[in-house]
């Protein structure tokens, strides 16, 4: 582990940025980049940093250098305009940190996370009100990229800080049943769900959203994340068909896959579970 001061370390590093986009001598390439250019690496630097979580400690320490080294270019290219600079984003959410925990900075006393959401959502509230910021909805400002069942579990988080939630998770899977036994009346019979009439899909398809949403809900209700659990299935299912493929180029070694047939490609499957669970 490195034991340099993180004022000489962090000094460092913004050096190192500063002479990337020097332009005599600099990187073409960070010379290239702006805030446009740049939103794909933050976003594919962010979700690195998540792959890593399921890796290894190291792993995660060397994406959120990755990703760091995208927020220092953000402020280099904006310092170089004389927007804002490293400083004044370290200055800014510091000073928001101890704004909002007045529980940990300040007098307030709380008694548990479900206070601490109300509180900081009160705060963002008169924070507005005193810059004279029109007042935002309390969805407003959910990034318009973010996964779709990562977004339902921020709504669903959202809205409970203004208490606005089913009372127990029990509530929610009545919820669940209803919103599944509404999609099924779409899609049933068998020729519905194949019919080509737009409306029909529409509403097949807005059911199956709304059952989505609601599950979305119900996950988050008992205490995990609908887009990790769904992450964690399509693992499971990739190690399991990569299982199946083994045992098909073993078996089958001049066959191709689409030649075995589906009931031959389902006792696979079921020996491919076993083996890997």
């Amino acid at each position: 582990m490195n034991t340099n001061a993180p004022e000489a370390a962090l000094t460092r590093f913004l050096q190192i940025i500063a002479t990337l986009r020097d332009p005599n001598g600099g990187c073409p390439w960070d010379l290239k980049q702006t805030f446009e250019s740049l939103k794909p690496q933050l976003v594919e630097e962010a979700y690195e940093v998540s792959d890593a979580v399921e890796a290894s400690e190291a792993a995660v320490c060397e994406e959120l250098g990755d990703l760091l080294s995208v927020v220092a270019l953000f402020a280099q290219i904006a310092a170089e305009k004389g927007a804002f600079s490293f400083a004044t984003i370290l200055d800014g959410i510091s000073d928001k940190l101890v704004r909002r925990h007045p529980h940990v900075f300040g007098e307030t006393k709380v008694s548990g996370t479900d206070e601490v959401l109300k509180n900081w959502e009160q705060i963002k509230q008169e924070e507005r009100a005193q810059k004279g910021t029109p007042e935002k909805g309390l969805l407003d400002g959910l990034p318009r990229s973010l996964p779709s069942l990562q977004k339902a579990h921020q709504i669903g988080e959202r809205c409970v800080r203004v208490g606005f939630e089913w009372s127990t998770a029990a509530g929610i899977a009545d919820k669940v049943n209803e919103e599944l036994q509404e999609f099924l009346v779409e899609v049933a019979p068998p020729e519905k769900a194949d019919s080509q009439d737009p409306a029909a899909q529409e509403r097949i398809v807005e059911e199956f959203g709304d059952l989505l949403f609601t599950l979305a809900q119900y996950s988050r209700k008992l205490g995990f994340n609908a887009e990790t659990a769904l992450a964690a299935a399509n693992e499971k299912f990739i190690k399991r068909f990569k299982h199946l493929e083994g045992i098909a180029r073993s078996e089958f070694p001049s066959t191709p896959l689409a030649e075995l047939g589906q009931d031959c490609l389902e006792k696979l499957w079921v020996r491919a579970k076993l083996a890997t669970r």
